[in-house]
């Protein structure tokens, strides 16, 4: 399969796994129209009123409320893993990048706040300066929850949250899995 093959494979992959973890913390089926991906914004769902632009044909959404309504999520993939995490209690960034070095460890991090915020890559100059310890990261005046993930062999991971996680769940499944109805 090609790399672009790869990627679109990987991106689908990770829109399925949302699916999911929406559908667990709704309490019913999300369908994939529900989901909004505006250029140059945090993918949301349509019902949330932060994404109620983009629903409608608007060119960008409004994302400056802090904390979204409903849940929020998060999709990342890197090498042959896709994960994706979903969060009730606020905003939420997940990011994993293939290695397991101190300098991809630590981007992991940035990545993760860029994500939460929805700020996105255009912020990477300005999140150098996030500062972090073992459970929580300050940028922009906020603290976030940090929970570094050691589920992805040979590759680093990390999630944030706005407000502290009663649980941090994972669960895996096949690809093919993902695709079933």
């Amino acid at each position: 399969m090609s790399r672009s093959g790869s990627a679109a494979q990987a991106s689908l992959a990770g829109v399925a796994l949302a699916l999911r973890a929406l559908a667990r913390l709704l309490g019913r089926s999300v369908a994939p129209g529900e989901i909004v991906f505006a250029p140059g914004e945090k993918p949301c769902l349509a019902s949330q009123p932060a994404c109620e632009a983009a629903a409608a044909g608007a060119l960008r959404t409004v994302r400056s409320a802090p904390h979204p309504q409903g849940p929020d999520f998060s999709i990342a993939h890197a090498g042959p893993w896709v994960a994706c995490a979903a969060f009730s209690g606020g905003r939420v960034g997940l990011d994993v990048e293939m290695g397991t070095d101190a300098r991809i460890a630590d981007w992991v991090v940035r990545e993760a706040a860029l994500k939460a915020t929805g700020a996105g890559l255009r912020a990477a100059r300005e999140v150098r300066a996030l500062e972090w310890g073992a459970r929580a990261a300050w940028w922009r005046g906020e603290r976030w929850h940090l929970e570094r993930l050691d589920l992805f062999p040979g590759a680093s991971a990390c999630v944030l949250t706005s407000s502290a996680p009663a649980t941090v769940e994972a669960c895996a499944a096949p690809l093919a899995e993902l695709f079933v109805p």
